[in-house]
């Protein structure tokens, strides 16, 4: 279930930001910034996830899921209490390398974490959390309670 929680964490951030991104553009400025924001949390998604397999090699398999969370968290508090758009940017390199991490690592240690005759359903679970991200992450994005005063941080 962890495997398929770290996959789910980056999927339902995608959407999530994307719904989001409006309010916070309007409360914190930026408006030039806007298509960096998608983009920086996709580039650093794809490099943390090319970086897996060294993360493993360092740190193992559950050390390598701390960092990707608290990458991840780190990540998701800077742009929480963004107050400008150059820092809600940061925030999401930070928030892609973890969720590049997680995504990664949840196909990389499939095989030492599930027995060989759930290796495919662990798979398909990990690979389903990208669709329920899909319906997930908007909808949070748009239950949001600040939002219509900045969804990405409290005022």
């Amino acid at each position: 279930m962890v495997l398929a929680a770290g996959v789910l964490v980056g999927a339902v951030n995608i959407y999530l930001a994307s719904s989001m991104l409006p309010t916070a553009v309007a409360d914190i400025g930026g408006e030039s910034f806007y298509a960096w924001n998608m983009t920086l949390y996709l580039v650093a998604m794809v490099i943390a996830t090319m970086l897996v397999s060294r993360f493993l090699a360092r740190w193992g398999n559950a050390g390598s899921y701390l960092v990707g969370f608290a990458l991840f968290l780190v990540g998701s508090l800077a742009c929480a209490v963004s107050p400008t758009m150059p820092v809600l940017l940061v925030g999401r390199c930070l928030q892609g390398l973890g969720a590049g991490l997680l995504s990664g690592l949840g196909f990389a240690v499939i095989r030492s974490a599930l027995p060989r005759r759930l290796w495919t359903r662990g798979n398909a679970l990990m690979s389903a959390m990208y669709g329920v991200g899909n319906f997930v992450g908007p909808a949070l994005g748009g239950l949001s309670p600040n939002s219509t005063r900045g969804a990405w941080r409290s005022s």
